[in-house]
């Protein structure tokens, strides 16, 4: 073939290549529209016959072929009943229906589902008899420090009272604890919060709640509660006349053995503390006072009229004519709300050191109340 030949064949197939290439163009353009309209088309439900370029009828389209196969592959699979026909469709075919379906749903979470588990039997407890029961195992005194000791401890009548007056005649009380070691710790009661159980939004037996922590609160009236919280701190509770209702002590005064005390801290701390603790601090709130009394669940559902590790005793050297009581509202409880979290429920000894937190505003009302 001569040059110019080559030339004239060149030019005459240069117009074919560039339609080759146009129509390559023009199909990945007509794909990516085609993509974008079945995409389009499954959200507006409008199906589009891209080959015909015009609407067509729903069935034909392939999205329809593929939601009918999913529907038969649930049907297949969960064993559905077939729908019936709109016009047919009565009251008597409904509940029908919907037995069925139950069945069904209990077929499929007893066989193809065996994690699937099933609800917590809440706990159920006879109070009465429990009761009863508690009121014959009280230990009369038999050695000479038992009788001492019965002389000073609160009896069971001491504690048979409304929530709120129990938390207050608990203030100049004095909290004895005996240790295992024989070490006997006290320390005065100088702040408290009252929980109304079923009526109290922040009591753990709010509306008449019953759960293995919280039984010691339905239990006889003196008998110990104790409970963990953010999971390291303990908070010694003691129950109260009504129903579900106890007091929390929220702070001691140490009186006797406070070197224990100081020991009871400093073997808890997890950093290395060298100082030792200022006598006020040492049970100036209520985790600190159950750990400095070495306090846990252990001395859980104990009764302190009869226990012989931990009582509450009488102080006939602190009269009840020289404590000025602070009334205001409990700490650490605003998650209830504004009702509950405001009432004045938490009482404490005016002046005394080793309150976990004053409230001066109740403070001045009480010195202008005085004067």
């Amino acid at each position: 073939m001569s040059q110019c030949d080559l030339k004239c064949h060149l030019v005459s197939i240069t117009p074919t290549i560039s339609l080759i290439n146009r129509e390559t163009q023009y199909r990945a353009i007509s794909q990516m529209k085609r993509a974008r309209l079945f995409r389009r088309a499954k959200d507006t439900r409008t199906v589009i016959n891209l080959n015909a370029g015009h609407q067509t009828d729903v069935n034909v389209h392939p999205l329809e072929e593929i939601e009918e196969s999913t529907k038969k592959s649930r049907k297949k699979r969960i064993d559905l009943p077939p729908e019936p026909d709109r016009d047919d469709y009565s009251c008597e075919s409904k509940s029908k229906n919907k037995l069925k379906f139950e069945n069904i749903s209990k077929n499929l979470c007893k066989d193809e589902n065996p994690k699937v588990l099933a609800k917590k039997t809440r706990a159920k407890v006879d109070l009465d008899s429990m009761k009863e029961e508690l009121k014959q195992l009280e230990d009369p005194p038999e050695t000479d420090l038992e009788k001492e000791i019965s002389v000073n401890r609160l009896n069971y009548e001491f504690y048979d009272t409304p929530c709120e007056e129990l938390a207050q005649n608990l203030l100049g009380k004095i909290l004895v604890r005996r240790l295992d070691n024989g070490i006997v710790l006290k320390g005065r009661i100088v702040e408290t919060e009252s929980y109304l159980g079923e009526i109290d939004a922040a009591s753990h037996t709010f509306n008449n709640r019953v759960t293995p922590r919280n039984i010691p609160m339905y239990m006889l009236p003196g008998t110990i509660y104790v409970y963990m919280t953010y999971g390291m701190y303990y908070c010694f509770n003691i129950s109260s006349g009504g129903k579900g209702a106890a007091v929390l002590l929220r702070a001691l005064e140490p009186l006797e053995n406070t070197e224990e005390m100081q020991n009871n801290r400093l073997s808890l701390l997890k950093s290395k503390r060298t100082k030792d603790f200022r006598t006020h601090e040492l049970c100036n709130g209520p985790s600190k006072l159950c750990t400095a009394f070495r306090i846990n669940k252990d001395s859980c559902k104990y009764s302190l009229c009869t226990w012989k590790k931990m009582w509450i005793e009488e102080d006939p050297g602190y009269p009840r004519e020289d404590i000025k009581i602070i009334k205001t509202s409990r700490i650490g409880i605003e998650s209830v709300g504004a009702e509950w979290s405001k009432k004045p429920l938490r009482f404490y000894i005016y002046g005394n050191s080793s309150v976990s937190k004053r409230d001066k505003k109740s403070e001045d009302n009480l010195i202008i109340d005085n004067t």
